[in-house]
């Protein structure tokens, strides 16, 4: 089940986020992340986040207007359509997404790609000095199951 955010997720979410982060990100010193929790912590609850509840969270995804912020879910989750279903919940609530992806993180471009976004840029993340897409798609409501097309 998708639902919104509550307050009492933030554990759970937060979890999942630096967990995941250092999984997905070895090419990055973890101390990044470890020094950036406080202040996702203090962001996340005012940002619009949708959690995949399955007897517990399992994952999320962030959205800042069109941009989506973030996307995790837990290592024993990945492959079985639940990434899949929150893209599909952002299609619901947006007409065009945008991301940034490491492209070192293949397995994370593939998905994006998978799912209909395209690479519009090359960028240097500002903050880790590491190469990534920026990404995006236009979301056809006219069809039942959204599609992203650029």
């Amino acid at each position: 089940m998708i639902r919104e955010f509550q307050s009492n997720d933030l554990d759970q979410v937060m979890a999942i986020w630096l967990n995941q982060n250092l999984f997905a990100h070895p090419f990055i010193d973890p101390s990044f992340f470890k020094n950036n929790t406080d202040l996702v912590r203090m962001i996340l609850p005012s940002s619009e986040v949708y959690v995949q509840d399955i007897h517990g969270i399992k994952g999320f995804i962030g959205l800042t207007d069109n941009y989506i912020s973030g996307l995790f879910i837990k290592t024993e989750y990945q492959r079985k359509g639940l990434g899949s279903s929150l893209i599909e919940r952002a299609r619901q609530v947006r007409s065009e997404l945008f991301l940034n992806v490491y492209t070192e993180n293949k397995a994370a471009v593939k998905f994006y790609q998978k799912h209909g976004f395209v690479q519009l840029e090359n960028r240097i993340n500002e903050e880790t000095y590491q190469p990534e897409y920026f990404m995006g798609c236009k979301v056809d409501h006219t069809i039942k199951i959204g599609k992203c097309a650029l």
